[in-house]
């Protein structure tokens, strides 16, 4: 998990980080990978998950686990793009 202070809230989200763990072999390498989300997706995730948040923050602070979870999928994949750009399609829709 994700210490708040490596949050950068911006007037249009929040940048993050993430590391996710690649490994081949009995060879692990972790490499931080700068990742967004905007307001407009941390609206769009809390309406998704009946949230009673409302500042962007405070939903990103909620769902902190789902999000980070998420962001380090992608990353994993080798979703190229700096930041890495979360978007409420890469969430699963079936609710939380």
């Amino acid at each position: 998990m994700m210490n708040y202070s490596d949050l950068d809230v911006t007037t249009a989200g929040i940048n993050f980080s993430v590391q996710p763990t690649y490994r081949f072999g009995d060879h692990r390498t972790l490499k931080t990978r700068p990742c967004y989300i905007s307001n407009e997706t941390l609206g769009e995730l809390a309406s998704m998950w009946h949230s009673r948040s409302f500042l962007p923050e405070e939903i990103f602070r909620h769902y902190e686990r789902e999000i980070t979870a998420t962001a380090t999928r992608l990353a994993l994949a080798v979703v190229n793009g700096t930041p890495l750009v979360v978007r409420i399609g890469n969430f699963h829709h079936a609710g939380r």
